[in-house]
């Protein structure tokens, strides 16, 4: 045989034994989710939500990237209850200390390496709005680093989570600062190499997830704040992240895609919110993901995509006090809702 033949022979074969495992690479499923927690302080909600921060923790462990909306306050409880689980953490601070008198609200959690952290707040901000410090954060998470603690790290991380619930050590004044953000104390947390042949299938992959709180309200400021804050946003997203091939929005947006909602006063403000919306998606560039659930369908919160294969979008039940005060009451007055996509 002529040695060309032969050397083509060899290729063939060589793509031949290559080709399954490379068709056997699927693309990884994850599950985003997006809660208001309504964590608001005290007088302004139910004088209850150290109670029911404590109780948050247990019903959002098992998704793979959790935003949070609302977390004004008490919001240490749920990270340090968190860090054993999802240690990579993100939030967006106040600018200086004594105004805006709250922070935004806003917590990124993640059982995958956060690589980059980029925030912005926004520029207008209307009557109740003003007292908080709303914008969005945007993270870049690598989806070939998922943290896996190792056996005696759970139980001690356990034991220390019970200690302090046996001990209130938080008061209602304790609040988490990132000034800097919070990583993995260690490089080998996110070693993946004992990761089992599932895990191992998957390419490296990273995607943007961006977490926001946007304006309230329905009277013609607030219609100008949140159009102004759709600008801003948008070109937040579309300047940090033109070269990301997935890209997720997710938040309390106050507005959406169509002109039924609850949360809409009139056919007018419904035509404001909705015309934000449209300015959001096209500064952006990013696609409305559209809920088949049952009068779910102009939620104000939602999420926009590109990039990603949209599994499904869940509405689970709002879970209740289990213990302590105000037991048998919903823990937000927020639905949950969970994104599962491809990517």
């Amino acid at each position: 045989m002529h040695p060309t033949e032969a050397m083509q022979q060899q290729q063939r074969r060589t793509r031949n034994i290559q080709a399954p495992a490379s068709g056997a690479v699927q693309r990884r499923e994850i599950s985003i989710l997006l809660w208001n927690t309504w964590l608001l302080p005290g007088p302004l909600s139910d004088n209850n939500t150290h109670n029911r921060a404590s109780q948050i923790p247990s019903h959002i462990v098992s998704h793979d990237i959790i935003l949070l909306n609302e977390a004004f306050t008490h919001k240490s409880l749920i990270i340090d209850a968190l860090r054993s689980t999802h240690p990579y953490v993100a939030t967006l601070p106040r600018r200086c200390w004594f105004w805006p008198i709250f922070d935004s609200g806003l917590v990124v959690l993640s059982r995958y390496a956060i690589l980059e952290v980029r925030r912005t707040r926004f520029g207008k901000r209307r009557r109740w709005d003003l007292f908080a410090g709303k914008g969005s954060i945007g993270v870049r998470i690598d989806l070939s680093r998922r943290y896996k603690p190792e056996r005696s790290d759970v139980v001690q991380r356990q034991q220390q989570r019970e200690s302090v619930t046996a001990r209130p050590m938080l008061t209602g004044n304790s609040e988490y600062d990132d000034t800097e953000d919070s990583y993995s104390d260690t490089e080998s947390q996110t070693d993946d190499s004992d990761d089992d042949d599932e895990e191992e299938q998957f390419p490296p992959k990273t995607i943007d997830i961006y977490n926001t709180h946007m304006q309230a309200g329905n009277s013609r400021g607030e219609h100008a704040a949140r159009h102004h804050q759709s600008v801003q946003l948008g070109q937040f997203i579309a300047q940090n992240s033109f070269r990301a091939s997935a890209v997720i929005l997710g938040g309390d947006l106050n507005m959406g895609p169509i002109l039924e909602s609850v949360h809409y006063a009139d056919d007018q403000d419904a035509k404001e919110r909705v015309k934000a919306y449209g300015i959001l998606k096209e500064e952006s560039g990013l696609d409305d993901v559209k809920v088949l659930v049952e009068g779910k369908g102009g939620d104000i919160n939602r999420f926009l995509t590109r990039g990603v294969r949209v599994v499904k979008v869940e509405y689970p039940d709002v879970p209740v006090v289990k213990q302590g005060k105000g037991k048998g009451k919903k823990l937000s007055d927020s639905d949950m809702v969970v994104l599962k996509v491809r990517v």
